[in-house]
């Protein structure tokens, strides 16, 4: 007879729990929109007061405002990517890059064309590196062009770098 008790006092507190939730998600949802709307409205305000109502000059271009540095290697580079599911040896292989620069950026002064062959050793060993982290699993060339991306933009201190293209990317 205990154990008949127990389990419709079990089962009775079980369902309201369920209603008291219910009524909880209820009642706050309203509050959650609410405050989820104020957020946005500050954010986009704030957003406003950084560019003055601009976009940032880096983000504001056109095609004809980018000038490409080609980058060759003499041979193919072989990449050696990180060890996959399968546990087997994977590379990747490219035979050079692009830079893309924007012309219209203030510091594009800082990366003309002489400056980007320069850099040339280390904008490749930055793109090996982004290769190196990934796994023949996880890598694109949209992925390695995005992060490699990024990285060169964070090692050179601009947003003048705008696009990064790779040259015959294989992996296997």
């Amino acid at each position: 007879m205990k154990k008949n008790i127990f389990s419709v006092i079990i089962t009775a507190l079980t369902v309201v729990n369920v209603v008291l939730t219910a009524i909880l998600f209820f009642v706050m949802m309203p509050t959650f929109n609410k405050t989820n709307k104020l957020i946005t409205q500050v954010a986009s305000i704030l957003d406003l007061e950084i560019y003055n109502g601009e976009t940032a000059p880096e983000d504001n271009y056109k095609v004809s405002d980018i000038e490409y540095t080609d980058v060759a290697f003499e041979a193919q580079q072989t990449v050696n990517l990180g060890a996959g599911s399968d546990k087997k040896d994977h590379y990747a292989l490219f035979d050079g890059f692009t830079v893309g620069v924007n012309k219209t950026s203030d510091d594009y002064s800082d990366f003309k064309t002489e400056t980007i062959t320069s850099y040339q050793s280390t904008i490749t060993d930055i793109i090996r590196s982004v290769m190196q982290s990934h796994t023949n699993d996880t890598i694109s060339e949209d992925v390695i062009k995005k992060e490699a991306l990024e990285q060169i933009r964070e090692k050179f201190g601009t947003k003048c770098i705008v696009e990064i293209t790779l040259k015959n990317f294989m992996h296997q």
